[in-house]
């Protein structure tokens, strides 16, 4: 699979703004990439200011394609509007296995 892992400062009082958004992302977004697509958003063990987001599409032809929505481009600028700072990205290709 191949996506990013973001890590942002959350402006305070700003949590509840951004789940809101990651909810309208699954809804409104989400059905419009094919195949499958892991998701993780969370808190920092270290700081609990600082957010992690984890997207990973089926392959980077998909993920390239995600980012070339103009839906993602409108929700990728009302997240920053949420966020100290700049978002640090680092793209990644890994192999997900999930075992029970």
């Amino acid at each position: 699979m191949f996506g990013t892992i973001g890590h942002a400062h959350v402006k305070p009082g700003h949590d509840g703004e951004i789940m809101a958004l990651l909810d309208g992302w699954k809804k409104d977004i989400r059905p419009k990439i094919p195949g499958h697509v892991f998701e993780l958003a969370g808190h920092s063990a270290a700081d609990p200011n600082e957010m992690v987001f984890v997207a990973l599409m089926q392959d980077e032809a998909t993920y390239r394609a995600l980012a070339d929505l103009p839906e993602q481009d409108a929700f990728y600028r009302a997240l920053i509007t949420h966020i100290d700072g700049d978002i640090k990205w680092d793209d990644v290709n890994l192999d997900i296995t999930m075992n029970d």
